[in-house]
């Protein structure tokens, strides 16, 4: 009876087989072997869906070693962000739905790309790295051992993992004591406005208000004078008109009441307080004040001004009628003196804002 051929199972792989098996590593081995056959097999590496290399694109590429794709995965997404977020931003005045939309576009491709070519460009290494070892060593045995120690390991996959763990705990670190160190005490945060204060106060205050116990006036042994008496401090007791002076014979010297200094400060004072209270808070007519920008968006106008505020500055906005429409614009400020305006301007600048110092009326 002739002998069962073996089932193609146990056959053996063929060099080829051996040699992808080697590059490729124990991760994810039969999935990239199928598709390597399929690829070389149509001749080309055509578009094949990756979703590691679509959501996880820069640990995917550190993962498989593909150093070069990973550095210009990096410069792509910097540099367009900076185009976006930097030339949109100040140059072009895109309003916030367009800058966001911007954003989602490239987010969107920059996961598109990459899963549906990353096993493209994984086929297109592994070549690479099969032909150097083949060129180097004179078996196949030992061109399957180097591509051995050069493939990816589950324990660089593993250090892969524990790296992104301590990226992602300091992320949400650093976002909470950020969060979390302004709202405990702020030195830079303005203090509200006080609430205006109805003058009421001097409507309920009397026309004569008891001072301090003044000394008695010393008496005059002249003849009297009569001094008249001012209209502010004038009470119900001084409006009866004044009895005619006795004979000389018998005069008798009189005192002219004097009114008491403080009654007519003290009323004066407590409606100037009243006053001073009752008047809306607005910044300061003297010293120096930095223009920022005038802005027809008031949304980019309260951006300024937020940025402003966070830096520790002084600012406010003010509403300007022009020909175009209205405009919003952003001061910082008021400062004292014009050295302490310049280092404000300096710091506006560093924050990317224009600044221009120039005195108050």
């Amino acid at each position: 009876m002739p002998a069962t051929p073996p089932p193609a199972a146990n056959a053996p792989e063929s060099a080829t087989t051996a040699l992808y098996r080697a590059a490729i590593g124990p991760v994810n081995t039969a999935h990239y072997l199928a598709l390597f056959a399929r690829f070389n097999e149509a001749g080309r590496a055509g578009p094949a869906w990756n979703w590691a290399a679509g959501f996880l694109t820069l640990n995917w590429l550190v993962f498989r070693q593909l150093w070069i794709a990973a550095l210009g995965y990096v410069a792509c997404a910097e540099g367009l962000s900076l185009l976006v977020l930097g030339v949109g931003r100040r140059w072009l005045q895109w309003p916030a739905a367009v800058e966001w939309g911007v954003l989602g576009a490239l987010l969107v491709l920059s996961i598109a790309m990459p899963g549906a070519y990353g096993s493209a460009w994984l086929h297109a290494e592994t070549r690479r790295r099969i032909t150097r070892a083949v060129r180097e060593a004179r078996t196949v045995r030992e061109a399957c051992a180097a591509l051995e120690r050069q493939a990816s390991t589950r324990r660089r996959l593993w250090g892969l993992v524990a790296i992104n763990g301590v990226l992602v705990v300091a992320l949400v670190g650093g976002y909470v004591a950020w969060s979390v160190v302004p709202a405990v005490g702020s030195v830079n945060t303005p203090s509200p406005a006080p609430p205006p204060v109805a003058p009421v106060a001097t409507a309920a205050v009397p026309a004569a208000v008891p001072g301090p116990a003044l000394a008695p006036a010393p008496v005059s042994t002249s003849a009297p004078k009569i001094q008249p008496v001012p209209a502010a401090v004038a009470g119900p007791e001084m409006e009866a008109p004044l009895e005619p002076p006795a004979p000389a014979a018998r005069r008798v010297p009189q005192v002219a009441p004097t009114p008491p200094p403080v009654l007519a400060s003290t009323s004066t004072s407590i409606a100037a307080a009243a006053a001073a209270e009752a008047q809306p808070a607005a910044p300061s007519s003297a010293g120096f004040a930095i223009n920022v920008g005038l802005f027809a968006d008031p949304a980019n106008a309260r951006k300024a001004h937020d940025r402003l505020i966070e830096a520790g500055l002084p600012a406010f906005t003010q509403t300007v009628a022009m020909a175009k429409g209205p405009r919003v614009r952003v001061r910082a400020g008021p400062f004292t003196t014009g050295p302490q305006a310049e280092a404000a301007a300096e710091r506006i600048r560093a924050l990317g804002l224009e600044a221009r110092v120039f005195p108050l009326p």
